[in-house]
């Protein structure tokens, strides 16, 4: 049995309530494939990540995982962190879905699309706009922080926007682990005000397809957030 540690947004300290975090993305999957996982609700706390029901503090997680983000997958006593490396094992649970394709190239393209979208889209772009103090310890420069992990984001919304022009799935001919994480952060966009059906037409509908998909609808209702498209 797995112990997913997930989150609902529901603390005043959240930068956007209801936009939902990464830990979305392993959820949805879990659930649209059905897969037997203990889910544990957290939020943020006065100090950082804690269990929704106060049974972890955030001292507490730091143990589960020392970066105190979300998610974190606990398989029979091994704790593993990163959505990258959480998708992958996941997978090898359901081989026959092929989360990660039926080739070597598949494979790698779609490690390709969850690296950089953890470590530029999410860590870089949204960091820089969520969590500037991430990145500066004057808050005199906060403003040029945010504005520039903005401009990120941008970027890599256009990039997004270009590769899956004309394609149904990010990668191959099927649902992938990238389709997923790709959603996610079509949500974040929409929350900071971008205005994705004019800006970035072709994200904005692979976003709407995606928001139909069991999974991610059922991640949705259980994490009680807001459907952008439907």
């Amino acid at each position: 049995m797995c112990h997913f540690l997930s989150i609902i947004n529901n603390a005043t300290s959240d930068p956007l309530p209801g936009h939902g975090s990464c830990a979305l993305v392993a959820h949805a999957v879990l659930l649209h494939f059905g897969i037997p996982v203990t889910t544990v609700e957290m939020k943020f706390g006065p100090e950082g990540v804690e269990s929704a029901d106060g049974t972890i503090s955030h001292t507490d997680y730091l143990k589960i995982h020392p970066q105190g983000y979300v998610p974190a997958l606990d398989v029979d006593g091994e704790v593993i962190t990163e959505l990258p490396a959480i998708l992958n094992y996941i997978s090898s649970l359901v081989p026959e879905a092929e989360l990660f394709t039926d080739s070597g190239l598949g494979r790698a393209r779609v490690s390709e699309w969850l690296n950089w979208l953890s470590g530029t889209m999410h860590a870089v772009g949204f960091g820089m706009m969520f969590r500037p103090g991430r990145f500066t310890d004057d808050p005199v420069i906060f403003d040029l922080v945010r504005a520039k992990g903005k401009d990120i984001i941008h970027k890599c919304f256009s990039r997004v926007d270009t590769r899956i022009k004309g394609k149904e799935f990010a990668v191959g001919s099927a649902l992938a682990a990238a389709d997923f994480n790709i959603y996610i952060f079509s949500r974040w966009g929409k929350e900071i005000g971008i205005d994705m059906e004019a800006e970035y037409p072709n994200y904005n509908n692979f976003a709407r397809r995606l928001e139909s998909v069991e999974g991610i609808r059922k991640a949705l209702e259980k994490e009680k957030l807001n459907f952008m498209y439907l």
